[in-house]
């Protein structure tokens, strides 16, 4: 893991992007700030254990996970000879899936490539074969397709989580009879108009196949008339409103936040099979 580099295309990163990758790394406590580094005039982000006296291995895995993979709507700037690259870094201590990996139809059909997609996305099902590991599936508006290609793909049995469910229970159910975990984030947070279907869904799902996460930066959260308008749109998104999702669930559900922080970090664990204790 030491030196481990991410590469960040430059032309995706804004300078309020930078700025909230920046302000996250501040607000991280001294070991992660020693262990993830920014580069922006190189633009990438890097994982170095060089500061520390402790094995390196023994201080990332406590603290930083990563996945590898190709976005949907990202595909058409790749080379397909990258998969190469791709295939290597998943194999990295320390990489524990495949993704984000998936379809996306929310573009004009034009710009969707989804010939692309579905080549990107089968050739990262068969990695995640290969290498035994979970995959994390993003889709959008092509829940149909990908409900097709996941049923007949042998990846199902190592399972993953449906990033950024924001679905009904109909559909949530067809995920989780493949076996594959639900992950539930912002959305839950956003006006009730947005989040009605996905308030249902959470109330079904059973606890030990929640995921907690964000979508940051892309999801902001409902702060009511409580703010300014002015105010209201520097609103960013970023983990620390992990515990409002926990907190809504919990409400949703009936149960105490503690309870379902919980279950989630036991999820989270079992589902990456992380090397660490709960």
């Amino acid at each position: 893991i030491n030196g481990f580099q991410a590469l960040l295309p430059i032309s995706e990163i804004s300078r309020t992007r930078i700025n909230d990758i920046n302000q996250v790394l501040k607000i991280g406590d001294e070991i992660t700030a020693k262990i993830i580094k920014a580069d922006w005039k190189h633009q990438r982000l890097s994982l170095s254990t060089k500061e520390l006296e402790a094995d390196p291995w023994d201080v990332v895995s406590q603290w930083v996970f990563a996945a590898m993979g190709v976005h949907p709507t990202r595909c058409i700037n790749e080379k397909w000879k990258n998969r190469k690259k791709l295939a290597a870094f998943s194999k990295i201590p320390g990489v524990i899936a495949i993704g984000e990996c998936g379809l996306d139809y929310h573009l004009d059909r034009e710009k969707q490539h989804r010939l692309l997609q579905h080549l990107w996305f089968l050739y990262q099902l068969n990695l995640a074969c290969r290498l035994k590991k979970p995959v994390i599936l993003h889709v959008r508006m092509a829940h149909r397709d990908m409900l097709r290609i996941l049923k007949w793909h042998p990846a199902r049995k190592l399972g993953g989580v449906v990033h950024c469910f924001t679905g009904n229970w109909e559909l949530a159910q067809q995920y989780l009879k493949l076996g594959y975990h639900i992950g539930i984030g912002g959305t839950l947070l956003q006006t009730e108009n947005r989040s009605k279907d996905l308030q249902e869904a959470v109330q079904h799902i059973p606890l030990d196949r929640i995921l907690l996460e964000t979508d940051a930066p892309f999801i902001h959260p409902d702060c009511g008339d409580d703010l300014p308008k002015k105010q209201l749109r520097k609103i960013r998104n970023t983990s620390l409103i992990l515990p409002q999702v926990a907190a809504r669930i919990a409400q949703l559900k009936g149960i105490s936040p503690q309870a379902v922080e919980d279950a989630c970090t036991a999820n989270t664990i079992s589902l990456f099979r992380l090397p660490i204790t709960p």
